[in-house]
């Protein structure tokens, strides 16, 4: 079972930043998942709400800026929000990547940063599926996994329809009746978020075979032990 760490290892460093990030390879993560918005003129950013209010000390939506004026602000510690080709050469690399695009709009930019990191390992997730369905209209080899937060024949049905190899559930709806027909149709799972070593020892049972967790070093140490 592969550890990505949630938004970076956000338990110890604001979420969805280049510490973050750097964090995540720190802490033996195998893999990272971050969030994707657009800024207004289209720059791909790390940041998880439409609105800036929560994560930095700007208001509004995250859309209503320019990247130029979005990387002033405090992402927490002093952090900035990054872009997405920030993040792509700080762990392309070191990190498989798990890109959890929110906003529409932003499928094409999203792409384009990928292409120019070709020895990435990386896939597209989101709980827009009209979002996954652009990335496959523009892109017939991605790697899509539809995000959902329970388990249902929608879920099932999508990901036949966009050839996904696998879903992302939030983990208490991956269970001992959900997770053979889950493998019954040659899925991958990858569930969230989970920071309970209890709950993540019954996940490496089920099967799971992606762990996001905000706490990649903790999770990895307690199933080790």
């Amino acid at each position: 079972m592969l550890i990505y760490a949630h938004r970076g290892s956000s338990v110890r460093l604001p979420e969805n930043t280049l510490a973050a990030l750097r964090g995540a390879v720190e802490d033996g993560a195998d893999g990272v998942e971050f969030d994707i918005h657009a800024s207004s003129d289209g720059v791909p950013v790390l940041i998880h709400d439409i609105e800036l209010d929560r994560t930095t000390n700007g208001t509004g939506h995250v859309d209503q800026y320019p990247f130029d004026v979005l990387r002033r602000l405090d992402a927490g510690d002093g952090e900035r929000i990054p872009s997405f080709e920030e993040a792509l050469e700080t762990v392309a690399g070191p990190l498989r990547l798990d890109v959890e695009v929110k906003q529409a709009g932003a499928e094409a930019a999203t792409l384009a940063a990928l292409r120019k990191h070709p020895a990435s390992r990386w896939l597209i997730s989101s709980f827009e599926w009209n979002i996954l369905r652009e990335v496959r209209r523009l892109d017939a080899d991605a790697e899509l996994w539809p995000l959902h937060e329970a388990f249902d024949d929608a879920l099932l049905d999508v990901a036949a329809e966009l050839g996904s190899p696998g879903v992302a559930l939030w983990f208490p709806f991956f269970n001992e009746e959900t997770a053979p027909i889950l493998r019954e149709r040659g899925l991958k799972v990858a569930v969230w978020t989970v920071n309970d070593p209890q709950a993540a020892f019954v996940m490496r049972d089920l099967g799971a075979d992606v762990l996001i967790t905000d706490d990649p070093a903790g999770i990895r140490a307690a199933l080790e032990a």
